[in-house]
């Protein structure tokens, strides 16, 4: 018999590479001693960007607060009542539940419904939902990511509820 979602594994993410950081340290090393002025632009950018993003996530702050404030009340019981439990598997409704929240733009932890849309409603973006959202979910459900195209819900996943149900129709790892 197959443990309760509960006791579903964190995610464990993989360690960057120290080469990676070598690299990245010998570039700066280099714009400092061979072109101070580019440095200088690079810094006043870099600073521009953080100001803006600044101000960009107090809209989205504000945004996802109210959205909490209409959900009050809501938790992952919800959610999952919106599937057939004999039908999906309940560790990929449990990590999709929670992986999405931890992927939302904010500190808030925002009550989510099967009918989120992940890029309208939950501020997703595309790139993060095919590059880490998708790995998450996959190691915590023992699911594979092999021959998604094949999967009736390949190319069609826009809300959270598709995202469950894209993942209940992928092969664990086993069985591949």
């Amino acid at each position: 018999m197959k443990k309760a979602s509960r006791f579903m594994p964190e995610y464990r993410p993989k360690k960057a590479s120290k080469l990676a950081l070598i690299v990245l340290l010998a570039l700066a090393g280099g714009l400092v001693i061979y072109e101070p002025v580019m440095l200088a632009v690079v810094i006043a950018i870099t600073l521009l960007v953080i100001r803006w993003s600044k101000f960009e996530q107090q809209k989205m702050d504000e945004y996802f607060h109210k959205l909490c404030e209409e959900r009050k009340g809501l938790s992952i019981c919800e959610f999952a009542r919106e599937f057939d439990a004999r039908a999906v598997d309940t560790w990929i409704i449990r990590a999709t539940y929670e992986q999405l929240q931890a992927a939302l733009p904010t500190k808030h932890v925002v009550p989510i419904k099967a009918s989120d849309n992940l890029f309208e409603t939950l501020k997703l973006d595309e790139e993060d939902l095919d590059l880490d959202l998708a790995e998450m979910i996959a190691q915590r459900t023992g699911r594979s990511l092999n021959d998604c195209e094949g999967n009736p819900y390949y190319g069609k996943v826009t809300t959270a509820g598709k995202l469950v149900l894209f993942f209940n129709h992928q092969a664990g790892i086993n069985a591949t």
